[in-house]
């Protein structure tokens, strides 16, 4: 497994610990060319690669809004093939692209909410398990 550059002694409220993970996700999407990629083949990135980068975190801290918020301006930018030098518009709003697929959106996960569910499960472990530790 490789090294995910968590800081040692950091609060978990504090952005230090996620600026890995947007480093990560940044120097990740300068290798891919969005300008060759189809919207099929973004969103198979995003949903496969993007989202999965910050998971482990999810899972033990709490996000602050505003890192959230970054990650998912990164995501969307991705998605609709904007840059910091190219505006793009987006086709639909952000909101609706993250519904469910069932439901019309492209299924892709909310940082916020799906930290709260990530946390919320290991709640749910704690009290139901008879071997928690």
């Amino acid at each position: 497994m490789r090294y995910l550059g968590m800081p040692l002694g950091a609060h978990y409220k504090n952005s230090s610990i996620w600026n890995s993970i947007i480093e990560k996700m940044e120097k990740r999407l300068a290798g891919w060319k969005r300008l060759y990629l189809s919207k099929g083949g973004r969103l198979t990135l995003l949903k496969s690669t993007l989202s999965s980068l910050p998971t482990y975190f999810l899972s033990l801290f709490t996000i602050p809004q505003a890192m959230a918020a970054r990650i998912e301006r990164i995501q969307r930018n991705f998605l609709w093939g904007a840059s910091e030098d190219v505006f793009k518009y987006p086709l639909d709003a952000w909101d609706k692209v993250c519904l469910p697929l069932e439901c019309g959106g492209l299924g892709i996960r909310r940082v916020g909410l799906f930290n709260k569910a990530l946390l919320g499960k290991w709640l749910w472990r704690f009290g139901k398990e008879k071997h928690r530790l």
